[in-house]
């Protein structure tokens, strides 16, 4: 009998742990792919970082950060509704988000890295 609620106690646990586990993927038609979420992210971050530097804010003080939006939505093809879906239910699942946000940064890194070899070469052959 002990050996019968052991197996019992067992697989309730197992189906347990199975049921909580962690979901690592948000997916559906409702939400932009998590590829194509790094590649908007990235290109909003630098978008972002153009847009904060003195002179581009002196030469466009009227310009709202929905606009600077709108034309990454274009070139991705993604709906404002569908983006603001996605975001919040990244927003809802902070260690997914996290994991898309390294993915981001991974890729302006490299970016960078390429930036600052390019800067190098150039320099070499001056």
């Amino acid at each position: 009998m002990p050996s019968r609620i052991l197996v019992l106690l067992l697989s309730l646990m197992l189906v347990t742990l199975v049921g909580c586990s962690k979901k690592t993927e948000i997916n559906g038609k409702e939400f932009v792919p998590r590829d194509e979420l790094v590649d908007m992210l990235v290109d909003l971050h630098l978008v972002d970082g153009i847009t904060n530097d003195r002179k581009f804010y002196r030469s466009y003080e009227e310009v709202d950060s929905v606009d600077l939006l709108g034309p990454i939505l274009e070139k991705y093809q993604v709906s404002q509704q569908m983006f603001d879906t996605t975001m919040y239910e990244y927003s809802r699942h902070p260690e997914i988000f996290d994991q898309v946000y390294n993915d981001v940064l991974t890729k302006l890194n490299i970016m960078l890295d390429e930036n600052d070899l390019e800067d190098i070469i150039e320099e070499d052959y001056q």
